[in-house]
């Protein structure tokens, strides 16, 4: 279990024996806080891992969720379902599926289909209401002895949060920093259906700035110092990505055709990058490109493009 700082680690879920795939956040001490468990598909891992550390689920106090989605917050009603204690904070909009899940599984088998949410998403269980804090626009909480400053952070996800721990600098941004597999500054925005905004991105790629933070941690993997680098490369990737969509709706390109041509455009910036393809590996697994081409399509044909 890799350590950030003092007592605030992470663990690597090894999602679908992939390593470097999806993390979650781990504060030690005698009142553990997790940050984005990771999906039910991965529970056993991560019981596992924190059990390696002398820290069992009886030990975990908080659980602090970015958004709902699967592969951050699925197993979160497990961990409650095995120690009732565990105070879980999640944003407005993402709560009612925290309680009833039901919605957010339909929506997943619509993207995944029924048995590729049971094979990588794994079970999903309800969070009782009286588990839950409610966050808003603008929150202080603490957890574990820890005080973050939560701000919403849409573009990824309408129900989506960052924590900044003042003390330590370090930022749990979820998706709202994008994904990066690589030491080098080269990060790839996620932009599955249904809630991709860009202007909201934008600015809350601002808000995650206006902290001046010294670490970002994303879910899709890992800590990072060169926060304002590693910013700048994500709204360049944004603005980049969309634009290419826009593009291709835009021609008289066979449909079928089109998804190829972003898949192929978004392979020769990797390359131009001179990133190794193997090192974006876990791509596929956490934030597919034909996921990424449905979202920013769904964004611009509301818009009215390619509509």
């Amino acid at each position: 279990m890799p350590f950030i700082i003092s007592d605030i680690a992470y663990v690597d879920l090894n999602f679908q024996n992939t390593s470097k795939a999806i993390a979650t956040g781990v504060y030690g001490g005698d009142a553990v806080v997790l940050v984005d468990p990771g999906p039910g598909s991965c529970i056993d891992t991560l019981t596992g891992l924190l059990q390696a550390q002398g820290i069992a689920v009886r030990d975990i106090q908080s659980i602090l969720i970015t958004h709902i989605h699967l592969d951050h917050a699925g197993a979160t009603g497990l961990l409650v379902q095995e120690n009732p204690k565990i105070q879980v904070f999640v944003h407005e909009k993402g709560a009612p599926h925290v309680i009833d899940p039901s919605k957010l599984i339909n929506s997943a088998n619509q993207l995944w289909g029924v048995e590729g949410v049971a094979r990588l998403w794994g079970k999903t269980l309800p969070v009782p209401q009286e588990n839950l804090h409610i966050l808003g626009e603008h929150d202080r909480i603490t957890a574990g002895g820890h005080v973050f400053d939560v701000k919403y952070t849409p573009g990824h996800a309408s129900h989506h949060v960052s924590y900044f721990d003042e003390q330590t600098g370090i930022v749990w941004a979820g998706d709202t920093a994008g994904l990066r597999f690589t030491s080098q500054i080269f990060t790839l925005p996620p932009t599955p259906p249904p809630d991709i905004d860009l202007e909201a991105w934008r600015g809350s790629i601002a808000t995650l700035r206006a902290w001046g933070p010294e670490t970002v941690f994303i879910t899709h993997f890992g800590p990072y110092g060169n926060v304002p680098e590693h910013l700048d490369d994500l709204e360049r990737s944004l603005t980049a990505a969309a634009d290419v969509v826009k593009r291709i709706l835009q021609t008289d390109v066979p449909d079928e055709a089109k998804y190829e041509q972003f898949k192929k455009a978004v392979f020769e910036y990797i390359h131009a990058a001179g990133i190794p393809e193997d090192e974006i590996a876990p791509l596929e697994h956490v934030g597919p490109l034909e996921f990424n081409w449905r979202g920013l399509v769904r964004y611009w044909k509301k818009r009215g493009v390619g509509a």
